[in-house]
């Protein structure tokens, strides 16, 4: 019967039988709450710094960011794909969704899931998807608000002593907090993969949302006020082009789908190409012409840079670790891809439940790339990957 969150209630039997939680994924759960806590708290502290010293462009930035993002997930949690279905005997209608959206929103909900996981050998799948969207929705895009500061603001004798080196600390934050929370989803949708492509996996997506914001910070910097803007706005517009020629998503979920790709590649790279909203090389192929157009007019006003005496250090700090990023992007996507090219899969098939009954990704994609299901890790090592008979 449907219902629950992953729309299908075990029956006590499976629930007496349920293995215990490999230490791996344990382990990881672990790591990502305590990187969840580390970057909510700094990115909390960066607005409390930017209200107390009345930088209101970059408090309303960072601030709305935050709230878009505990809206977001929680609306999804409570009345979206973590929620069981309208009309489903477990569903309590609004009454019972609304506490959920409140420690959702307060963050409670995340601790309560981790010591269920933790603790109890529950599910990850609810916690991976809290996580993936705080690194996808309020990381990722903070991150470049704060580099954004620390740019124009923060490495200035206008700046308290502490601004500097709390907003590196915050960014930093961010890079790891996205890096693991794409890692996560990677392992949900492919879980026979080793440790190894993992821990890469995880390298390789900090590298990549460095190595865009970084870049784009500093073209922001060299173009401000309206070039930030206007650099987000044409991205945007690129990807959905991408996304409308590609046509594996709908059309309106596109439009949703689009924000977050303007930092960063959403889908597990184990996905099949025509399984991407925007296909890997394209995306890719994107990033580095923006990177070479950008950083033609990076080193073209290098002598603006250099004009700035009081923040030149900043802007050189940031160059540097652009361009380091950005190798490291590219040194290590082609062992990543090559692994992944081994273990791909569609979307549609996450799992193969111990009777041989299709545990896919229930739903539309929008639902599916959020909360894929993998959770009975234990007792499927033993498979080969093929299909089950039908």
């Amino acid at each position: 019967m449907g219902g629950g969150r992953d729309g299908f209630q075990p029956c006590s039997m499976d629930i007496a039988a349920a293995a215990p939680m490999p230490r791996r994924e344990r382990n990881l759960v672990v790591a990502a709450l305590i990187v969840h806590v580390v970057d909510v708290g700094l990115d909390l502290m960066v607005v409390m710094l930017f209200l107390s010293q009345m930088q209101w462009g970059f408090f309303f930035g960072t601030a709305g960011v935050i709230l878009w993002a505990w809206l977001v997930s929680s609306l999804y949690i409570s009345f979206g794909g973590g929620s069981p279905a309208p009309g489903d005997i477990d569903d309590g209608g609004v009454a019972d969704r609304l506490p959920h959206f409140f420690l959702n929103f307060v963050q409670v909900q995340i601790f309560a899931e981790a010591y269920r996981c933790v603790f109890h050998n529950g599910e990850t799948d609810y916690f991976h998807t809290l996580r993936l969207m705080e690194a996808i929705l309020e990381s990722a895009p903070n991150s470049l608000v704060q580099l954004y500061a620390l740019i124009i603001w923060a490495g200035t004798g206008a700046a308290p002593e502490g601004a500097a080196p709390l907003l590196r600390l915050s960014v930093f934050a961010s890079f790891v907090s996205v890096g693991l929370g794409l890692a996560m989803w990677e392992q949900k949708v492919q879980f026979r993969t080793s440790s190894m492509y993992i821990a890469a996996v995880a390298i390789m997506r900090a590298f990549e949302i460095a190595s865009r914001a970084l870049t784009l910070a500093i073209f922001a910097g060299l173009t401000h006020p309206y070039g930030y803007w206007w650099a987000l706005v044409l991205d945007y517009g690129v990807m959905l082009f991408l996304i409308v020629r590609h046509q594996s998503v709908q059309f309106i979920y596109g439009l949703f789908v689009a924000l977050p790709l303007v930092l960063v590649s959403l889908e597990p790279l184990v996905w099949r190409r025509e399984d991407h909203a925007v296909p890997k090389d394209s995306y890719y192929m994107v990033r580095i012409f923006e990177f070479v157009v950008m950083w033609i007019f990076i080193v073209h006003e290098q002598d603006a840079i250099d004009a700035h005496a009081g923040s030149s250090s900043v802007w050189l700090g940031c160059e540097a670790l652009a361009l380091i990023s950005t190798l490291g992007l590219y040194v290590t996507l082609p062992f990543v891809w090559r692994i992944a090219r081994k273990h791909e899969l569609s979307r549609d098939v996450a799992d193969w439940g111990e009777d041989g009954v299709k545990e896919g990704l229930r739903g539309d994609y929008s639902d599916s790339d959020l909360s894929s299901s993998g959770s009975d890790r234990a007792r499927d090592d033993d498979r080969d990957g093929e299909l089950p008979p039908e």
